[in-house]
């Protein structure tokens, strides 16, 4: 009996740490990666994407530079070619112009 406690304070632990949580996954390079495998960011929060489509996704996310995309790699490029920043989209001030272009420049 004592073991199992300890096994699920450990496991409480273990979960509730931060350093094992992934990377945000509303960025926009990461909704971009959802939508190039074919899946929501509802149906990722639900845990029903399939693991042939979740591995591809974890590396095409991880591949985007830093998490916040907003100095590094192709998705922080394209945003500054499309004329915003990482603010403004999590704000939710982009216009459907900007958007489109910043998916054409994802190759998406």
């Amino acid at each position: 009996m004592k073991m199992m406690f300890v096994f699920a304070a450990v496991v409480a632990v273990f979960s509730a740490c931060p350093a094992f949580a992934e990377p945000r996954n509303d960025t926009p390079h990461a909704l971009a990666c959802m939508k190039k495998y074919g899946f929501t960011y509802a149906q990722w929060r639900a845990y029903s994407v399939p693991a042939e489509k979740a591995n591809p996704y974890r590396a095409c996310r991880d591949a985007g530079g830093d998490q916040q995309n907003a100095r590094e790699g192709k998705s922080g490029t394209c945003q500054r070619r499309a004329g915003f920043t990482q603010q403004q989209y999590e704000a939710g001030s982009t216009t459907p112009a900007q958007r489109r272009s910043w998916e054409r420049c994802m190759g998406l």
